[in-house]
């Protein structure tokens, strides 16, 4: 998940929430509240991440796919990155060296050693940022991204990226257990149609997503969705107000939704496996 944006001081700049979900990427639109003395200062923060194995199903947690707009144009971000190993700052050791702290999205996440001094390298080796199998050189740090960003009182900015969602395959039964209802507002009636649909014995794939929806983790009133959902997918869950229901493969359009206590936006899509 990317955080929510962090605004320095503890007071409620965003005013209103607006998620838009188109296949398989999502645009958070805040609005700051038009009362503000100044631009709110915001920082957009990836996760802090490093190499995980092949197998990883998302390399690129630091976004690099991520736009910043206003008005559909983009605004000036200031980006910084920071680099750690074993809880060492080994930032200015990659600068220096001319390497790519995100080398750790790549499998293998090989450091090309050319033009690198002897001393430099055998720094970083010290640091534990880099690691050696053979003659080939490993990175071993992990790194986050921050952007920073200005907003205006009273104006639009929209965060737009790809979505991560977590996968699951599930059977009817599974669905029906009580985490999941309380956390998507999964009722009994979308749940039985699935199954007269396409049969009890139908495996889904579910993919959960999270997105935050506010600034500095606190959820601006009220917040609205609209899902044009990948091809496929059979249902659309998330906590709603008002009488909006799960919807089918039609999606939401402008639905109040209700977050987590911590801004984040809950939402399941389901697909019928093997069709």
């Amino acid at each position: 998940m990317l955080s929510a944006p962090q605004d320095g001081p503890q007071r409620s700049v965003v005013a209103r929430s607006a998620v838009r979900m188109e296949g398989s990427e999502v645009t958070v639109s805040l609005t700051a509240q038009p009362t503000l003395p100044g631009p709110a200062q915001w920082l957009i923060q990836g996760p802090l991440f490093g190499w995980l194995g092949d197998s990883e199903t998302y390399p690129d947690r630091h976004f690099p796919e991520l736009q910043v707009l206003r008005a559909g144009q983009p605004v000036p971000v200031t980006e910084s990155v920071k680099a750690v190993a074993g809880g060492v700052d080994v930032s200015t050791l990659l600068q220096q060296a001319g390497i790519n702290p995100w080398l750790i999205a790549d499998t293998p996440p090989f450091v090309p050693t050319e033009g690198i001094s002897a001393d430099l390298l055998a720094q970083l080796v010290r640091a534990g940022a880099v690691g050696t199998s053979g003659t080939d050189h490993l990175a071993q740090w992990r790194a986050q991204r921050t952007l920073g960003v200005a907003l205006p009182a009273g104006q639009t900015l929209d965060i737009r990226y790809r979505l991560r969602p977590g996968y699951a395959l599930m059977t009817q039964q599974a669905l029906a257990k009580a985490n999941l209802r309380q956390r998507y507002c999964l009722a009994d009636a979308p749940l039985r149609a699935l199954g007269t649909r396409f049969g009890r014995s139908t495996q889904f794939i579910a993919k959960r997503y999270e997105i935050a929806v506010g600034a500095q983790d606190r959820t601006p009133p009220p917040v609205r969705l609209s899902v044009v959902p990948q091809a496929g997918v059979a249902l659309v869950a998330a906590c709603t107000r008002g009488h909006a229901r799960s919807a089918g493969a039609g999606g939401w359009t402008d639905v109040e939704v209700v977050p987590d206590q911590r801004a984040v936006l809950h939402v399941l899509t389901l697909e019928p496996a093997g069709r």
